[in-house]
């Protein structure tokens, strides 16, 4: 049943590389991301938040209860930062038990576990964020896959660039 598992959640990863290889707008990369990343680890939310300057700005989510889309807050002052600011992973069991976390932020939410990867890890430009309503550990396939599908969703977003670009110019 594993492997079975495994197959699926990398023929869906394929599917959202060549989803996100044709995405010409930012609205579509994050429609695209955010329904992905809940469907190769299970969560029970996904976010997906650009870095503006020195603040996250959560621009898009998908979850079974409002978080934080539209919202914005220092890179100082939230797990997306802490990802952007740090490049690497954030994968928090419980959320309680973290000091990385604002517990206000999250305590009116359903969130008790959580896992962050970096959009872009050399320069992080954003980040992806997965959210479970139980105490969840994801193991190291769903960080890898949620990683990889990050570092699709980079590439994505500077293509999307680069047709402007080449808009503009024409």
């Amino acid at each position: 049943m594993e492997i079975e598992q495994h197959n699926r959640a990398m023929m869906r990863l394929v599917q959202a590389v060549q989803e996100l290889s044709l995405a010409r707008t930012l609205e579509k990369v994050m429609a695209i991301v955010r329904t992905v990343a809940r469907e190769l680890t299970g969560a029970d939310g996904a976010t997906f938040v650009l870095r503006d300057g020195e603040q996250c700005f959560y621009a898009d989510e998908d979850a079974i209860a409002p978080l934080w889309k539209g919202m914005r807050f220092p890179l100082s002052a939230c797990i997306s930062g802490w990802t952007m600011l740090n490049k690497e992973n954030a994968i928090i069991p419980d959320i309680y038990q973290d000091r990385r976390v604002p517990i206000d932020a999250y305590r009116p939410t359903f969130v008790k576990s959580l896992a962050m990867v970096p959009i872009r890890s050399s320069a992080p430009i954003g980040a992806i964020g997965n959210y479970w309503a139980d105490f969840h550990h994801p193991d190291a396939h769903q960080v890898a896959l949620l990683q990889a599908l990050a570092d699709t969703t980079s590439v994505a977003l500077e293509n999307i660039q680069v047709y402007a670009e080449l808009e503009r110019r024409v």
